[in-house]
């Protein structure tokens, strides 16, 4: 099959879920990642002649998509549209023996609009654990601090624990990014696995960090002092050092598999 007329008959198919897509990520920002990765997978389709497509799964993902739009929520209906739009993609762009990896499954579905999901479901766990952490971390350092509901107790100074802090967004972006080299390294399924669990490790010890360092803030200076741009820089640096840290350790194992 051709994949340009899979495409079109794929986008006609699932209407439905483009719908969804734009109601979800109406500005161009939050539907960024997907024309990035339609970007990359169209690539090598300006040095080849389109491929041809297995209809096999095509059609499972056509079939998961009808299944969805009978019971399931409005992301998991977008899933398997998108994942059929990005198969169409990759056939045009790659020879037929060169099957989606894990990697890419992964980096179509991050690439979505999950972040409010995640947040939902992630949130107040993840506060939870970064709450306990710096309280571990305060303690040794010789800091006097208890803990009351999602915040810690220092003298006087209730210090917060609010959303932000839970360090999803971060959890998010590490594992996309981690989706990405894997994908660009052509790493295998159980190799992407440990990337994944590398990228949450890293990013749940730097947003502990990160909530240590604003405890500092919030506490030890002067209220004339904390300014609000030192939040956001803290922050930054702390997806920085995450990101560094990431790309090093995927860069590293990937070289470990080669040799």
């Amino acid at each position: 099959m051709n994949p340009w007329l899979a495409l079109v008959v794929v986008l006609a198919a699932c209407w439905q879920a483009w719908t969804l897509l734009a109601a979800r990520s109406p500005d161009l920002v939050a539907t960024m990642p997907l024309l990035l990765i339609g970007a990359v997978l169209l690539a090598p389709w300006f040095r080849h002649a389109p491929r041809r497509l297995s209809p096999w799964p095509l059609s499972g993902l056509l079939m998961s998509y009808a299944i969805a739009t009978l019971t399931l929520p409005p992301l998991l209906r977008i899933l398997p549209a998108s994942l059929a739009v990005a198969y169409c993609l990759h056939a045009a762009a790659h020879p037929p023996h060169e099957r989606p990896s894990a990697a890419f499954v992964g980096l179509v579905a991050l690439a979505l609009p999950v972040v409010d999901s995640l947040e939902f479901f992630l949130a107040w766990p993840a506060r939870f654990l970064a709450l306990q952490a710096s309280l571990g971390l305060l303690r040794m350092n010789g800091v006097a601090v208890e803990t009351e509901g999602l915040a810690l107790r220092f003298g006087d100074e209730l210090v917060e624990f609010d959303a932000p802090c839970s360090g999803v967004r971060m959890l998010w972006a590490c594992w996309f990014l981690a989706s990405a080299l894997a994908y660009l390294y052509r790493l295998r399924a159980g190799r992407y696995a440990l990337a994944l669990l590398a990228g949450t490790a890293i990013a749940l010890a730097s947003n502990v960090l990160r909530a240590t360092s604003l405890f500092y803030l919030e506490t030890g200076l002067p209220e004339t002092l904390r300014f609000e741009w030192l939040h956001d820089a803290i922050g930054v640096a702390a997806f920085c050092i995450t990101a560094v840290a990431l790309c090093t350790w995927i860069s590293w194992s990937n070289r470990t598999r080669a040799t």
